[in-house]
């Protein structure tokens, strides 16, 4: 457009993207409009999560109920505040409509620190930055369909809680420990909201 090329882009934190550009003169301008179609919400998972700690991780011995997602660290339940491994959230959503010409997504909302989903035990693949959504298309079906997040976070928050125990009672140790007892522990868990949501490109 009068000699210049505008590219409009809408980007998530620390998302980024390759910008390639066609060698051809029959490109029409966009006339400046975003190049990201808007989502469109299908569904919220509002329903309870049943979540799964490792219990040889000092994880809950028990599935934990989820009515609201939360984060790890402010729970009361000490097992579950300075957990450090892997949990697993399951729960279910309902498609009642379905198109071959729209992209389905899960969309995580947030989440620390990394991910792996299944869809009606398939597993889709995983999630470790913004935007926190998936494509799904392949592996939903119309009616129910079951959803299974695993999420993991580091270690920080174990070696924190641990610094709070006598020495014989840790689970963890390093040659150099930045935690201490008080340090700030790190945001950990599915946080949501978590979205089933489509996209036509």
């Amino acid at each position: 457009n009068d000699g210049m090329t505008t590219v409009p882009l809408k980007l998530e934190a620390l998302q980024s993207f390759f910008i390639v550009f066609q060698k051809t003169d029959d490109v029409p301008a966009a006339g400046g409009v975003g190049n990201f179609p808007k989502p469109k919400t299908l569904t919220t998972l509002s329903n309870p999560w049943a979540v799964t700690f490792d219990n040889s991780q000092r994880g809950p011995v028990n599935s934990v109920i989820m009515e609201k997602l939360y984060d790890w660290t402010s729970a009361s339940n000490d097992s579950i505040k300075f957990y450090s491994g892997k949990a697993v959230y399951s729960n279910h959503f309902d498609l009642t409509t379905m198109s071959d010409e729209e992209t389905i997504f899960l969309n995580l909302g947030k989440l620390s620190a990394l991910a792996i989903v299944k869809i009606n035990g398939k597993e889709v693949g995983g999630v470790w930055t913004n935007p926190w959504k998936i494509d799904i298309s392949n592996f939903v079906n119309a009616g129910k369909n079951s959803v299974e997040i695993s999420v993991v976070n580091t270690w920080a928050n174990r070696l924190i809680g641990d610094s709070h125990l006598p020495a014989k009672e840790r689970s963890t140790w390093c040659t150099v420990n930045p935690y201490k007892s008080d340090s700030e522990l790190h945001p950990s868990g599915l946080l949501g909201p978590v979205s089933v949501e489509v996209i036509k490109y």
